[in-house]
């Protein structure tokens, strides 16, 4: 259908525009490979195609059309597209709540200890299967209001809730479960706003000491190390994907200057970040500054 007031969808701040958006549909030939690091909670619809995921302990599983996948914040996964794939992706930012009477938590206690280890998928069924096709059809049409998309990730979250059996869904959303969960989605839903590690633990409510031994248990590493990897994993994605400069993206990122932001891109990604960014990307504004660095 067309969509009315185009103009003012498009002007309007809550207009999303396509970077890192709330649905995402991808569409992958056969024989390359998906490499991705997620910042936000990503629920994948398989539509068509198939193909073999590796993510966490689990390497190549065999993921056919027709399943429902969940990853959570900070993971880091590759796939190998045996067969065409054509896939939407969800985005859900924040924290994961089915409904305000059954929260994660209570998942957790009365299923967790059943749930095994091993990736779990979903299957998609008729009301999800007509969820995701309608979302598409708006979304294509121009519907991409942040709103909108709040809306639809709400209204996923209450039918995954509805039409699945609680084991199933801990199971699905085993990841960010655990008597952990509430420390690990604070700091993933905070770490965009702060500039240091001191403003994460003065949110978190622990002494300095506490903090530094729960982030440790939980994330496996430092606070300051993992800031830094997910300020690399956030940098990445705007030099494949956003049409800012070298200099913007240093201001961006609070870097004191241009070699600075490059040297922590070679420390982190082993070259510059003139040689990261797609040789096709749209580099407003040039500057000198950028070709120093590329």
């Amino acid at each position: 259908m067309k969509l009315l007031y185009p103009q003012e969808h498009f002007s309007c701040y809550n207009y999303e525009k396509g970077q890192n958006a709330r649905l995402e549909i991808l569409k992958v030939p056969a024989g390359e490979k998906i490499i991705r690091d997620l910042v936000d909670n990503e629920i994948v619809f398989v539509v068509d195609g198939i193909f073999t995921v590796s993510y966490g302990k689990d390497a190549h599983i065999d993921v056919p059309k027709g399943k429902i996948l969940f990853y959570p914040p900070g993971s880091h996964v590759e796939a190998t597209v045996v067969e065409d794939a054509h896939l939407i992706i969800c985005r859900v930012r924040g924290l994961v709540q089915l409904c305000e009477c059954l929260p994660l938590d209570q998942l957790y206690r009365e299923f967790g200890a059943k749930r095994g280890d091993h990736f779990h998928m979903l299957d998609i069924n008729k009301r999800i299967y007509n969820y995701v096709e309608q979302f598409v059809e708006c979304v294509n049409d121009g519907l991409r209001c942040a709103s909108y998309f709040s809306t639809k990730m709400k209204e996923l979250l209450f039918l995954l809730r509805a039409y699945y059996t609680k084991e199933d869904l801990a199971a699905f959303f085993a990841p960010v479960m655990g008597k952990d969960s509430q420390f690990m989605n604070l700091m993933y839903q905070n770490y965009r706003s702060v500039k240091s590690v001191q403003e994460l633990a003065d949110l978190s409510l622990y002494s300095p000491s506490g903090f530094k031994k729960q982030f440790t248990k939980v994330f496996g590493s430092s606070a300051s190390e993992w800031l830094s990897d997910q300020k690399a994993t956030l940098i990445f994605q705007d030099l494949n994907h956003s049409s800012l400069t070298i200099k913007e993206l240093a201001d961006k990122y609070d870097f004191s200057s241009v070699s600075s932001f490059s040297n922590f891109c070679f420390n982190k990604f082993g070259k510059p970040p003139g040689k990261i960014r797609p040789k096709t990307a749209d580099r407003k504004g040039k500057s000198a500054s950028e070709n120093d660095n590329s």
